[in-house]
């Protein structure tokens, strides 16, 4: 697959956008794809998150689970980005997922709850 000058595919368009079933039909092609990460360490799956697109989400999840605790160059993981994006469903299918990702801080010290009280979630405070 080839990537752009920010090392961006045609999957983090699709992830981005929300197109499942590009998704899927990426996937099922290369399932590693999930994991090139952009420039700034990114991989699809925090911006699906913080887009708040659950299927998307839960497609690259059962392709590789363990990719919803990747983190990037802030140390945040998929679950930092579904609280910002105020996706109380992704939040719960992340955490359904790796249960441990509640913990996770990224390099501010910041877990994902002390983003959803500053960004004021309490849709996403009350569920984590």
């Amino acid at each position: 697959m080839t990537t752009n000058s920010l090392n961006s595919t045609a999957l983090d368009t699709a992830a981005t956008q929300g197109h499942v079933h590009v998704i899927n039909l990426l996937l099922e092609t290369d399932a590693s794809l999930a994991k090139i990460a952009k420039n700034n360490e990114k991989t699809v799956m925090p911006s699906a998150a913080r887009m708040g697109h659950l299927e998307v989400v839960k497609s690259i999840l059962r392709m590789d689970p363990s990719i919803g605790s990747r983190t990037d160059k802030k140390s945040q993981a998929s679950i930092h980005m579904a609280v910002k994006g105020n996706s109380v469903e992704i939040v719960l299918e992340l955490l359904r997922s790796e249960p441990s990702v509640i913990n996770m801080e990224d390099n501010k010290g910041n877990t994902p709850l002390h983003i959803a009280t500053r960004k004021g979630r309490p849709e996403v405070s009350n569920n984590i």
